[in-house]
Parts: structure tokens; sequence; C-alpha cells
């Protein structure tokens, strides 16, 4: 009786009010996905008035922007591996920097036989190498001459794009920016409408999760700059898009693997690194200038795309259509967030899980006892300088230290406390709350077969 409670609870939480997929999809689009790296929500369109984000602001205003969406995990191989196949984690194989498992359908698997022509333009972030069937792929890695050049993105579309296949196509376009390491020289593209100077940190405006610091605040400058960098790289393949792809017949989507490279953000399951933004645009479809608070994860766009090829959706698949949400029939997708932690490169493994319901999010860690590590430790100066300045600042010596030596549990209230800096999992006043959410998480973990399960 209880497994059967628990089992419908978490089938609720995860599809949450998704409706059903619409019979009449028309015509195939085709289909532009841009992933950039580490971003979150650092555009303009999302409030961040000190970045410098055109290209991108301008995609927010002609489509629709998604203010409730969420990674599934908070380090690039797994959240990628959860895009690629429309599962999460625990289903999918993939919970660190390993590959995604056996038998599981990765993205040509089901967008090619659904009809599309699929390509790959930058990183892959994804395992096995060989699994991954694209029928264009033009890979490049970390060492490459011209990893982040603009100009080698853009030749990469041209090239994509002059062939005489006549079914629609899906391309993703991983890119490169904004992972560390952040350009030194303001990183100039010659393409800008503006000045191409680097950012002054003193002008960055620091997000509620960072302390201000002359170290954060230089770092965060020069994040500032491989953003801008991002946004033209986008802003010149749009172009490209623009002149040879009827607008009409082109969805294009933007988004990021999730949260920035900076302490509490990247590798955590905290706002910071794993909200991210997504836009979207399809004229004739998506009505401009449009927000939606539906609560979405990246798992859903694989689903999204097979819908709108009229293909079915393997009903073992965690994410589920947008395409009510991208067509205005509704604000709502998700009644619950799921994110999940296991593993990055940095021992020992702390891994944890969360829920969002609400205004609430609670987390839980599984291993308080370990030290938790990652590679922002090892790399930010603005780590360095975190751990200077709480040697005198008992707060922020606080915050440091349940980074690193997590608590069993966490409970946030993000309407009155957005940054997540007040942990409520040991106030008496919400013993009931942290109750619900502690069961609602374990329902989900239940569902997903996770070897973290709590008992």
């Amino acid at each position: 009786m209880r497994l059967n409670f628990i089992f419908s609870i978490a089938l609720a939480l995860l599809c949450g009010a998704c409706l059903p997929e619409p019979a009449d999809i028309g015509a195939q689009p085709n289909v532009v996905l841009f992933v950039a790296d580490d971003q979150g929500l650092f555009l303009g369109a999302y409030g961040s008035p000190s970045v410098t984000t055109p290209n991108l602001d301008r995609l927010a205003d002609q489509g629709l922007r998604f203010d409730g969406a969420y990674a599934v995990s908070a380090v690039c191989t797994p959240s990628r591996a959860a895009l690629y196949t429309g599962r999460f984690p625990a289903r999918n194989g993939c919970d660190g920097f390993g590959p995604i498992g056996e038998g599981v359908p990765i993205w040509g698997d089901l967008l090619g036989p659904a009809g599309y022509r699929t390509g790959l333009i930058g990183k892959l972030g994804g395992k096995p190498l060989e699994r991954f069937q694209f029928d264009f792929f033009a890979r490049t890695l970390p060492q490459n001459p011209g990893a982040r050049s603009v100009e080698w993105y853009v030749e990469q579309l041209e090239q994509f794009l002059s062939t005489d296949d006549t079914r629609p196509f899906c391309l993703v376009v991983n890119l490169r920016d904004a992972h560390y390491p952040f350009p030194l020289d303001g990183a100039p593209t010659g393409k800008s409408d503006g000045p191409e100077d680097p950012h002054d940190p003193a002008t960055v405006q620091l997000p509620g999760f960072l302390p201000d610091l002359p170290e954060v605040r230089q770092e965060f400058a020069r994040y500032h700059d491989s953003l801008r960098r991002l946004d033209v790289t986008v802003g010149e393949m749009l172009k490209v898009l623009e002149k040879q792809v009827p607008a009409e017949d082109l969805l294009v989507v933007h988004t990021t693997d999730h949260g920035s490279p900076f302490p509490f953000a990247k590798t955590t399951l905290y706002e910071a690194g794993i909200r991210v933004g997504l836009l979207a645009r399809w004229p004739g479809t998506i009505e401009p200038g449009r927000a939606t608070p539906a609560l979405v994860q990246l798992a859903d766009l694989l689903p999204t795309f097979l819908n709108l090829a009229g293909a079915p959706t393997p009903s073992d698949m965690d994410g589920r259509s947008l395409v009510p949400v991208l067509r205005g029939t509704t604000d709502t997708h998700r009644e619950s967030i799921f994110a999940s932690h296991t593993s990055h490169r940095h021992k020992p493994d702390v891994p944890s899980r969360s829920i969002r319901v609400g205004d609430w999010k609670y987390i839980r860690n599984f291993d308080p006892d370990a030290v938790f590590q990652n590679a922002v430790m090892l790399t930010s100066a603005s780590w360095r300088a975190i751990e200077s300045a709480a040697l005198s600042d008992p707060v922020l010596a606080q915050r440091v230290w349940d980074l690193q030596h997590r608590p069993v549990e966490e409970l946030f209230d993000l309407a009155e406390d957005p940054w997540e800096l007040t942990n409520l999992a040991s106030d008496e006043a919400q013993a009931d709350r942290l109750e619900d959410l502690r069961g609602r998480l374990a329902a989900v973990m239940e569902q997903q077969s996770d070897p973290l399960l709590v008992e």
C-alpha cells in the first residue's frame, strides 16, 4: 500500500501538470539548440544589467523566456546526458563523468528515425563517443585552436546548411564559453555592436550568492568577457540562419548546461548551480515577448523535439514535451523540480539530491562527514579570496564551512531567501514542511530506483 502511494506521488511530482501531447503538430520545424557552458541566468533578459548579451536579449524579446527552467545536475556531463536522453541520471546511467548506460537511446537514435537530419557543432560533453550518431559532427576539444572562435562556429554552420538533404534538421550547437578559464584580453571578436574593452570590475553586478570582494569582482568581470563572446557567437550564427532558413520554419532554443563556475554555484544543487536560462523563438507559433513561470527541466527538450517530429515519446522518459507551453496554451508543466549530484572529478564524492515544490527547496546530503571539494575551489581566485575573508567574517566563515561540510538536510524559502543563505532545516516552525519535502524527495528517488534511496 505504501509503495503504491509513494509511486503515485512520484509520478505526479515528475510530470506535475504536464498536458497530453497535442496531436495537431503540423509540419516538422527545423530546430537549432544552442547550449552555452556554465551560463546560469547571466543574460540581460534575466535581469543581469552588467552583462553584454544583446543578441540573446533580442532572442528573448522575439520569443519565449522560461523563468522556471532547471538543469538536472550542476555538472556538465550528467546534465548533458539528461538532455541527450530525456532521462534523469539514475535512469540514464550517467551520474558523474562516466558514460550513458548501454541500451539507453541517445539523441540521434530517436531523432534520426523521426525524420530529422541531425548535427552537432562544438563540444560533445557525453560518453561513449561512438554512441553519438549525428549526420553532421563538427566536434571541438578544449585544446583545439579556435575552440572558442566565432569564425569557426559560423563556418561549421554554413557547412551544415550547405547540403542538398531535404529533411528538416535538428542541430545542437554546444559552445565552450563561458567555461573557465576566462579570457584575460577582454575576448575581442571584432563583431560586437559596440566597443569590446574588458568589462570593468567596478561596474559588474555581483549576484547575491557571492560576497563583494575585489578579487571576486575581477574574476566576475572576466566571466562577463566570456559571456559577451558567447553572445556574439550566437548572434553571428543567427544571422546565417536568418538568411538561409525561413523564420516560420525554424525553432531556435538557447539554454546552458548549469550555473556559473563560481563558489556556491557549479557542482552544487543550490539555485545558482541548477537554475538556467531557457529561450525559444519560433515566429508564427510562439508569441514574441512572452515569459512563462512554468517549471521545466532540460530533460524536457528531447521529448519536445520528438513531439514536434510527430514521433512518440518513450514511456520511460522522465522528460515531457514543452509544446503546450511553447504554444501558449498553458503556463504549467511540472509540480516540482528534482535535481541530482553524485560525482565529479574531485574526491571524495559528496552526493546530494534536491526537490523544489512551490517556493520551498529541500536538499538531502548523503555524506556529511566528507569534506566537499570541486574544481572551482582549486582554480578560482574568488574562492581563495572568500576563504581569506572568512577568517575575519563569522557569517561568511559559516557559509564556507557549510559548503565544505554539508549539513545532512537543508531547507530554503526561495521567496524570502532567493540566494539560499539561511538554512531552515532546524527551524521548529518548519518541521511539518521539512517532513513533507523529505517524503516527496524519497518518493521521486524510489520511482527512479536511485541507489541513494532514503530508507
